[in-house]
């Protein structure tokens, strides 16, 4: 009697959590950058809008997201890093796609590409480092460091700037310093610049 029972008890939970999940919609998507088209860096937040419902994108910027109710469409808020919370309405028609819906998060940058070409240009290039709450002074190996390259260290510190605009600006300047120096002037750089790491593994990518 006890087997009969606990085998009733297991098919209604089942039925009960398929029933559940049909009164849902799952949502995939995949997360990009307009900066540059990639995978933003940092963690990607998908929130169900208007409830506490929400999950995190994986490395690729892929996420799937469970809902409440079942709708036509989502209001869905994507927040990531310094970039603008992004409102978007994912039309649930979208779930027969092969492949996640791809969305693309809005960034406005302060710092460029075009800017460190210009700054290149008048003589004023900079390396922008990621130094966070407390900047790190520069000590005279850094100070000579400049004077010998030409080039300025600027500490970001807490303030919000994208970190794909800033891989950009600082990209093109290491590979100018990169042509013209070859890679000596690695040796004695300081080590927060922000998407040094990146530049090396993009490098080496394409060696590969």
């Amino acid at each position: 009697m006890k087997i009969k029972f606990v085998i009733i008890f297991i098919i209604l939970a089942f039925l009960k959590a398929e029933f559940s999940h049909s009164q849902n919609d799952t949502i995939k998507g995949k997360i990009f950058s307009s900066v540059n088209m990639k995978i933003p860096k940092g963690e990607i937040y998908v929130f169900e809008k208007g409830t506490s419902n929400r999950t995190i994108a994986n490395d690729l910027g892929e996420f799937n997201l469970i809902t409440k109710t079942r709708k036509e469409s989502h209001l869905l808020e994507i927040s990531v890093g310094n970039y603008p919370n992004l409102i978007y309405e994912y039309k649930t028609i979208w779930n027969k796609r092969k492949k996640p819906k791809s969305i693309v998060i809005n960034g406005k940058c302060e710092i460029t590409k075009e800017q460190a070409i210009k700054d290149w240009k008048n003589g004023t290039p900079k390396l922008y480092l990621n130094s966070g709450i407390a900047p790190i002074a520069n000590t005279k190996k850094d100070e000579k460091f400049e004077r010998k390259y030409k080039v300025e260290y600027v500490e970001l510190g807490c303030e919000g700037k994208i970190y794909e605009c800033v891989t950009e600006y600082n990209f093109y300047i290491i590979k100018i310093l990169d042509i013209q120096y070859q890679r000596k002037w690695r040796k004695t750089k300081r080590k927060e610049i922000v998407g040094m790491e990146d530049y090396k593994n993009s490098i080496k990518a394409c060696l590969n």
